[in-house]
């Protein structure tokens, strides 16, 4: 998952607004990591927990890759290509009780919300050279 996630965000690296500092760098790559591990537990849980709650976080991880400037286009794919792996992955790992689901996909919740605090921060106090 760390490589998959490594080399779509170095791919999308280049699309990051040329004003983006360091600090504004690592909320994005911490945002976007958020949203695919949200991504994942609510695939993995649906069938638990229910699909709206893996609709929301499909939009939220399509949303991610859209903020940094992708075309909607490539950002679905890129989001299709997260789903291939976390699908892969799906079949190794043990089946989730709905206590777990629920707290797993709560806290994956709000690490997102919390990296969408940071990035949004960044934005708003950019680091002045």
């Amino acid at each position: 998952m760390k490589i998959f996630l490594h080399v779509c965000l170095i791919s999308l690296s280049s699309a990051i607004p040329a004003f983006a500092d360091h600090g504004y760098d690592t909320a994005y790559k911490g945002y976007v990591g958020a949203a695919y591990r949200y991504l994942a537990t609510t695939y993995n849980c649906r069938a638990v927990i229910g699909r709206s709650h893996y609709e929301n976080a499909r939009v939220a991880a399509e949303n991610s890759l859209r903020l940094s400037g992708v075309p909607t286009d490539i950002a679905l794919r890129s989001v299709e290509k997260m789903l291939d792996k976390i699908r892969t992955d799906e079949k190794t790992k043990a089946r989730l009780s709905f206590a777990q689901c629920a707290a797993k996909a709560a806290s994956t919740q709000a690490e997102l919300q919390a990296w969408e605090r940071k990035l949004q921060s960044s934005r708003d106090h950019p680091v002045r050279f």
